[in-house]
């Protein structure tokens, strides 16, 4: 992953490079990863989080053709085409020819996988709001204070991936 640069050798913008503490950013990466992943255990609904991934690609961009969401998902076809299968025989997902392109399919979701995917969501949510109440109320508001912060990250690193 690299940032453009400026004549002087700075990033075009955000922070410095060298004005990142190396302990610091290991930190954040670790509260991170760890959060997401504990959030993520905390509800499944029996699917594998590639089968969640595959549902939440879908319910945040709309129907995909199998071969954008694999690049889009990071996803093996090979695999992807197994959780399609699946997730189509449990009525989350649907598959149709592709209008403009017959050899290609289209994905979208069901109402049944909406439904899944947002009861999902709204588990871990719960879970979320759950937890923050056992912090102190001074970290709940700079966590909350951070939101458009870490928001702006995670459209870094989403933008980064597509690179």
């Amino acid at each position: 992953m690299t940032r453009e640069a400026s004549a002087s050798g700075q990033p075009a913008h955000g922070v410095p490079l060298d004005a990142l503490d190396s302990e610091s950013v290991g930190r954040l990466q670790s509260a991170l990863g760890r959060s997401a992943r504990l959030l993520r255990e905390t509800a499944s609904g029996g699917l594998t989080p590639t089968q969640l991934a595959v549902l939440g690609a879908l319910l945040r961009e709309g129907p995909r053709q199998l071969t954008e969401l694999s690049i889009a998902e990071r996803i093996n076809p090979t695999l992807l085409s197994r959780v399609v299968a699946k997730l189509e025989d449990d009525g989350y997902v649907l598959r149709r020819p592709h209008e403009q392109d017959r050899r290609a399919y289209l994905l979208s979701i069901t109402d049944k996988g909406h439904a899944f995917a947002e009861g999902i969501r709204r588990d871990r949510c719960e879970a979320l709001t759950e937890r923050l109440t056992r912090i102190d109320p001074a970290h709940v508001d700079t966590l909350f204070g951070a939101l458009t912060a870490l928001e702006a990250l995670a459209e870094e690193l989403t933008v980064s991936q597509k690179d």
